[in-house]
């Protein structure tokens, strides 16, 4: 029996959460940019980093929350960006359907290794775009396709409803 110790583990998740730190303001920065009025909130969990940043939609129905979760996955940083909601399709009369809103879903993710520093190019504008696009896509669809067939509505669930569906 031989008494070695693998540090290289350790070193590397040392490391992981070196760079975890020096992203989380960066990532806080992101998530600023999308709603400037609104406060961000963040912190740390073990060695988890997250924030996140109320989301408005523009027709005013239901609560949202641009999510950013900075966490060691394998040997890299992983950097998951996402759009919680509790907005669901509505059935004729009005009421929740169990059918998610779909068209304001919104995901991104992309991972680091160690000594990468940079966010990949555009990934930044591209993230702000696709949130904002995702905020305002039922009231664009219906603006492109007024005819009342084609119309979609939405009502807000009760959240105990989405439990368990956070990032689909």
């Amino acid at each position: 029996m031989t008494g070695c110790v693998e540090s290289s583990v350790s070193q590397l998740q040392a490391e992981l959460d070196r760079l975890i730190e020096a992203k989380a303001p960066e990532v806080e920065n992101l998530l600023h940019r999308v709603a400037p009025e609104e406060e961000v909130s963040a912190g740390f969990e073990g060695s988890e980093f997250r924030a996140e940043v109320p989301l408005r939609f523009p027709d005013g129905i239901g609560e949202g929350r641009v999510v950013a979760r900075l966490f060691r996955y394998h040997d890299t940083v992983r950097l998951d960006i996402y759009i919680d909601h509790n907005r669901v399709m509505a059935k004729p009369d009005g009421s929740p359907s169990d059918r998610r809103c779909f068209l304001n879903d919104y995901k991104a993710s992309v991972s680091f290794r160690p000594g990468q520093e940079e966010f990949p190019e555009n990934f930044e504008q591209r993230v702000l775009e696709g949130i904002w696009k995702a905020r305002d896509a039922v009231q664009n669809y219906n603006r492109r396709h007024p005819e009342p067939w084609h119309h979609i509505r939405v009502t807000a669930a009760p959240r105990e409803q989405l439990a368990g569906r956070e990032a689909e």
